[in-house]
């Protein structure tokens, strides 16, 4: 956390000694100079993260921002989703809502390393859900403006589902490496019965 203090502390000390060495010398030369060395000594000293530390930190900030972005696009497709009149396509949006949540956390938790990419795709998809509810909300409202509107809104609702489902399937996928986890540990847990040594 402290990386985070550098720069506005080399910042405040590049304008202090600058100022300084400016009032002491009148030096358009030494004071730019001595303010700049100030600031990377200062930098160096507050950061003192090693250069895979730092692109680490990195990654796991932009994977933040990812996942950020997908969840303001999923409560956004949230509130839209109380618009829907069919109960089935209303409740593979909230599926979708949930699952879509716990997939990044369980991610996060197992593999921080694939969290990005898996952010990167799932906000891709989300958008087009996005676009396709709101489409569907607009056939809904005012289908007489639409050709066919029973077949688009039928489609919408399959897609709907097939998005929830691929959701689940995802965080599925996830689990996958626990279960195996989990039945390794059954075993240790409830190791074979000892003989009866009574007799």
């Amino acid at each position: 956390m402290r990386h985070r203090l550098a720069a506005p502390v080399a910042l405040a000390a590049a304008v202090g000694a600058f100022t300084l060495v400016f009032t002491l010398t009148d030096s358009l030369l030494w004071s730019p100079l001595l303010a700049a060395a100030t600031a990377l000594g200062l930098y160096l000293m507050v950061d003192d993260r090693t250069a895979i530390r730092a692109q680490q930190d990195t990654y796991a900030d932009e994977a933040r921002d990812r996942v950020d972005e997908a969840l303001r696009v999923l409560r956004g497709i949230e509130r839209l989703a109380r618009d829907v009149r069919q109960p089935e396509a209303r409740r593979a949006l909230e599926d979708a809502c949930r699952y879509v949540p716990e997939l990044f956390d369980r991610v996060r938790d197992r593999s921080p390393d694939s969290l990005y990419s898996t952010a990167a795709r799932m906000g891709g998809h989300l958008h087009s859900l996005d676009g396709a509810v709101r489409q569907y909300l607009d056939i809904q409202r005012q289908p007489v403006l639409y050709q066919d509107p029973e077949t688009l809104r039928r489609n919408g609702e399959q897609a709907f589902r097939r998005f929830a489902d691929f959701a689940l399937n995802s965080v599925r996928l996830v689990n996958q490496g626990d279960i195996a986890q989990y039945r390794a540990n059954l075993d240790t847990v409830a190791p074979p019965s000892l003989p009866d040594l009574g007799r």
